[in-house]
C-alpha cells in the first residue's frame, strides 16, 4: 500500500483544549486489533505520557488529581509543559490503529508486546508507531512515536509478524 498524506494535526491553545480533543478522539473509542480481533483500550490516564506531561520535575500523574487541574488550564499550559509535536500527532493515532500497514509482535517484551506501523507520505521519519501492551483480553496502549525507515526494516530481525 503506497504511503497516504498523515491527518491532520492536533490544533490547540490550552492544556484544557488538548486534553477535550484527546478524550474526544480517543478515550472509550471501539479500536480493535485486526491481527488478534482483541479491543485495544485508551483511558485518561494514557495523555501523560502520550504528550510527555511535566510540572516542574514532576513526570507521574493520576488521573484522580490531575485531570480537574488540566480542565482549569484554558489559557496556555499555565505549569505544565508538554511535548508540542507529539500532541499535535495524537490525531494519526486512530488511523494507525485501524488502518495499519503492517503489526508485529516483539519476540523479546520489553516496553511493549506489538508495534503498530503506518509509513506516510512526509519528509522526516516516515512511519509512525503505536505500541501496545497485551493484557488478558485486551491491548492497552503504549505509546506512539516515530519510526525511522532503517528500524520499521530491523523489525524482521527483532518481531514477527502479524498482520497482513
Amino acid at each position: 500500500m503506497p504511503p497516504t498524506k498523515p491527518p491532520e494535526s492536533l490544533v490547540f491553545t490550552s492544556l484544557a483544549g488538548l486534553y477535550t480533543q484527546f478524550q474526544a478522539l480517543l478515550v472509550g473509542k471501539e479500536f480493535l486489533c485486526p491481527a488478534r480481533q482483541i479491543p485495544i483500550v485508551i483511558t485518561s490516564h494514557h495523555f501523560f505520557h502520550l504528550v510527555k506531561l511535566q510540572k516542574s520535575w514532576q513526570t507521574e500523574f493520576t488521573i484522580e488529581v490531575e485531570e480537574s487541574l488540566i480542565q482549569g488550564v484554558t489559557e496556555g499550559f499555565g505549569e505544565y509543559k508538554i511535548d508540542m509535536s507529539r500532541a499535535e500527532r495524537l490525531s494519526w493515532i486512530p488511523e494507525i490503529l485501524n488502518e495499519p500497514d503492517e503489526i508485529w509482535e516483539y519476540c523479546e517484551k520489553k516496553t511493549a508486546d506489538d508495534i503498530f506501523i503506518r509509513e506516510y507520505d512526509k519528509a522526516g521519519s516516515a512511519f509512525r508507531a503505536v505500541l501496545v501492551k497485551r493484557e488478558e483480553n485486551y491491548l492497552k496502549l503504549i505509546t506512539c512515536m516515530p519510526m525511522r525507515r532503517r528500524a520499521a526494516l530491523d523489525l524482521q530481525e527483532k518481531a514477527t509478524k502479524l498482520w497482513p
